[in-house]
């Protein structure tokens, strides 16, 4: 074969004239997809200039061992040639069914029976001798979805990994693997990696021990096996064998080895996946699980996990996310330095501190363009990932898992470096500066000795331990806890001033006698709870306050007469809700100082009549705990206009179909003289709208909301929002059946629609929404689908969704809302 030596000219040269060769009819015959390096089944520009760079010896034969197609150690010009067909022409159907063996008379093993694969970390295996392969032969029609386990690992003497594997569908009936992407619904493709535990010294004075995942395909930029062999064992169970292609030179026998597969199948045209992960020991050992998380807790807001076309476990994004994998610019995805990253996104201090067009990006071959998940723009706004709560709140990405105490345990430079990303506590310098930049003393050290002062837990709060260093100030045990009571109502008929009494306590019920520690103590009252439609705020404690409080009386209870009455023409059912504050300064162990926290009373709510008829409850749509699978507590975790609001019944009070942003949007000079449309802060377009985020298709969405002085607003672009979840999924938020047509109410009313006048900077009331297109049209905001909604009104306000969006007719809500994966 040609070695590429005498035919140097550059790189980029030698790939236009590649291509040009191969144009010209210089095509190669092809088994497998040389040049395939990450194993996605297809080969880009990018994969032919790293083949290319190993034939000059500018990269090592590790970095693509795909494109090495006799496994020789070298690549030759020839593999170059046949890479180069592959990106043109796609890559080949490697082994389109299985390799099939004729029976043997006598079985060498039982044949295992199928598992029962879990979403969970499997039980630590017991090897078993390999079962005898027997003619092929599968049982049609097949059923819905995918599912495959893993049952078997061992290697053979040439150090080649033999993976027994289940394929079915959900019913359990076989499908075939194959190798390559196929449409045929009878099968699925195939695609596995290794990996295995290497455990190594920290150094430093202490040698703290730390373990991490080796890639056993490619160290420096995983991937997935190519080229291996497939068998059929029993095709009436869907037991198969694959046979690595890449060999492991020096098997370690007491080594935890992973083994992970993606498997894909085409269905009606989604693909189904599974994601099985299997852990054993050469010898027999009990395999040591290394996951510090798991896929559950990431679907607490993914819903679901997916990146790559199909990887839904996160036990195999940690197989290839290594701690030496690099993407295409050398930038580290290292799964604990990216997905910290990724995660705490806008409030890197590297971005917050940084210079206008600084970002954290990271290259995705499959996109083939970097991925920026957080940007400084050049006037100064920070756009990208926000978490939806607090970040320090380890525990929430990291209580389950076997290894899920390391974040606690084995702190080290890289991990948490990863979010706080403007100190450098190593002994090598980093782009963050020299050896202990902005470190304890200046000094830097090694990763074995970081818990000497980093230890695990100290028990005290605010101190450099690692426990220490992230509690949440919301959840400190330095607060006393909130509550605020409402006890009683007097004078609530319509026109009447109303009178409240209430109590506010501590977490153990005792109520407290003296409110000067409070910045705010405040009280709303909106009715109708068929549909709010008013919204009056009383201030009882704090700035603007008003009316009449006095007390307490001798069980600690304050009584508050409004400043003004309801509304003479008030009729039904209306609510009262209360909200309180203090602010509360936590201490701190040095060199970490003190934190002030905002305490906010969990807000009550409570109904009465106006009019002497009987009490009508607000309807309930969503759930607190609902919101709370992301957000965490609010007023704990997550905080709302001041960390003062923290229930949906007491939010849906003021954001009601009446209000618009205009009390703060009229407030800016240039919304003013422009004359913009006010936005509608009413519950249900607001929350879906900001949801939506950055899949909106009017776009900029701007709400104004509260300000510090002189400007007293704040200008909210929300069309940057990244929702990590699945919005078909309407039951991530609302209760069952809530969000269909019907059980929509009919006393619900639609968006006020209104814009500010130039002339006076007063709201001109322009219209109004049907209730149903408020709500659908804030997710599905595009120019058709609004005129849609709007030639199904009448001229009258009557919407005729129902005929098409009711269950059981033709498009129900639950049908173009169902999710198929």
């Amino acid at each position: 074969m040609r070695r590429l030596g005498p035919y140097v000219g550059g790189t980029t040269r030698w790939v236009i004239f590649l291509f040009c060769a191969v144009a010209l009819g210089l095509s190669t015959a092809q088994a497998v997809c040389v040049g395939d390096c990450n194993g996605d089944n297809e080969v880009s520009v990018d994969e032919i200039v790293v083949a290319v760079n190993i034939a000059l010896g500018a990269a090592g034969p590790g970095s693509c061992p795909a494109a090495d197609a006799d496994g020789d150690g070298a690549v030759v010009i020839e593999e170059i040639l046949r890479a180069v067909v592959a990106a043109l022409e796609g890559c080949p159907a490697a082994s389109p069914t299985p390799t099939t063996v004729p029976p043997t008379p006598t079985p060498t093993a039982t044949t295992p029976e199928l598992p029962t694969p879990t979403p969970t970390l499997p039980a630590s295996p017991t090897s078993t001798a390999s079962p005898t392969p027997t003619e092929a032969t599968w049982p049609t029609p097949v059923g819905q979805g995918v599912k495959s386990a893993i049952v078997d690992a061992a290697f053979d003497e040439n150090g080649r990994l033999r993976v027994t594997f289940t394929l079915t569908d959900e019913a359990g009936v076989p499908l075939r693997p194959v190798l390559a992407a196929t449409q045929n619904p009878l099968e699925a493709r195939v695609r596995l990696t290794l990996a295995h535990v290497e455990e190594y010294s920290g150094g430093g004075e202490f040698g703290r021990q730390f373990d991490r995942y080796v890639n056993d395909i490619n160290r420096t930029r995983p991937a997935f096996d190519s080229g291996g062999t497939l068998e059929t064992l029993d095709p009436s169970r869907g037991l198969y064998r694959y046979t690595f292609r890449r060999t492991v030179d020096s098997v370690i026998a007491d080594a935890t080895y992973t083994v992970a597969m993606q498997v894909d199948r085409l269905l009606d045209g989604v693909q189904r996946s599974s994601n099985p992960v299997f852990d054993f020991v050469p010898n027999g050992g009990t395999p040591r699980i290394r996951a510090g998380s798991t896929t559950a807790q990431c679907n607490q807001c993914h819903d679901p996990l997916v990146a790559h076309g199909n990887r839904r476990e996160v036990r195999l994004c940690a197989v290839c996310h290594t701690n030496e994998a690099v993407d295409q610019r050398g930038r580290s995805v290292d799964l604990g330095v990216m997905v910290h990253k990724i995660h705490r996104g806008k409030e890197l201090p590297s971005i917050v501190n940084g210079p206008p067009g600084t970002q954290y990006a990271l290259y995705s071959g499959f996109q083939r363009r970097d991925i920026v998940f957080a940007e400084k723009l050049s006037d100064g706004r920070i756009v990208g990932v926000g978490f939806p709560r607090a970040i320090e709140h380890c525990a929430v990405c990291h209580s389950e898992g076997p290894t899920a105490d390391y974040h606690l345990t084995r702190p080290s430079s890289a991990a948490c470096t990863s979010c706080h990303d403007d100190v450098n506590p190593s002994t090598v310098a980093t782009a963050v500066g020299p050896p202990g930049t902005n470190h304890f003393q200046g000094r830097g050290f090694e990763d074995g000795d970081c818990a000497f002062c980093h230890e695990a837990d100290s028990g005290r709060e605010f101190d450099v331990s690692v426990a220490g260093s992230h509690v949440v100030p919301g959840r400190s045990r330095q607060l006393a806890g909130l509550g605020i009571q409402i006890r009683g109502l007097t004078n609530h008929a319509a026109g009447d001033t109303p009178t409240v009494s209430f109590q506010i306590t501590d977490r153990n019920g005792t109520a407290l006698r003296d409110l000067s520690g409070f910045n705010r103590v405040a009280f709303t009252i909106s009715g109708p709870t068929t549909e709010y439609a008013n919204m009056l705020v009383a201030t009882a404690v704090g700035a603007g306050a008003a009316g009449s409080l006095s007390g307490p009386d001798e069980t600690g209870t304050f009584t508050y007469q409004f400043p003004f009455p309801i509304p003479s023409e008030a009729r039904g059912t209306w609510s009262l809700g209360a909200e309180a504050r203090r602010q509360v300064t936590l201490r701190a162990v040095e060199p970490i100082g003190p934190k002030v926290w905002q305490e906010a009373a969990r807000n009550a709510v409570v109904t009465f009549s106006v009019d002497g008829s009987s009490p009508v409850v607000r309807r309930e749509v969503v759930d607190d705990q609902r919101c709370s699978q992301c957000h965490g507590d609010f007023s704990v975790d997550f905080s709302v206009h001041g960390n003062l609001r923290n229930t949906i019944e007491y939010c849906v009070m003021c954001h009601n179909p009446n209000q618009t942003d205009v009390a703060r949007r009229r407030r800016d000079a240039q919304a003013v003289a422009a004359g913009d449309a006010t936005a509608a802060i009413d519950m249900k377009v607001l929350i879906h709208k900001i949801h939506t985020g950055e899949e909106l298709e009017q776009k900029p969405y701007v709400v104004y909301g509260f300000g510090l002085p002189p400007t007293n607003f704040t200008r909210f672009d929300f069309s940057e929002v990244r929702y990590p979840g699945d919005r078909r999924n309407c039951q991530t938020c609302h209760l069952p059946g809530t969000f269909l047509i019907p059980p929509f109410p009919g006393q619900a009313r639609g968006a006020v629609l209104a814009h500010l006048d130039p002339a006076t900077g007063n709201e001109v009331i322009d219209g109004r929404e049907g209730p149903i297109t408020s709500a659908c049209t804030s997710c599905h905001d595009s120019a058709v689908a609004k005129a849609h909604a709007a030639t199904q009104t009448t001229s009258a306000g009557h919407e005729a969704c129902a005929v098409c969006h009711a269950e059981g007719r033709s498009f129900p809500v639950s049908g173009v809302h169902a999710r198929v994966f």
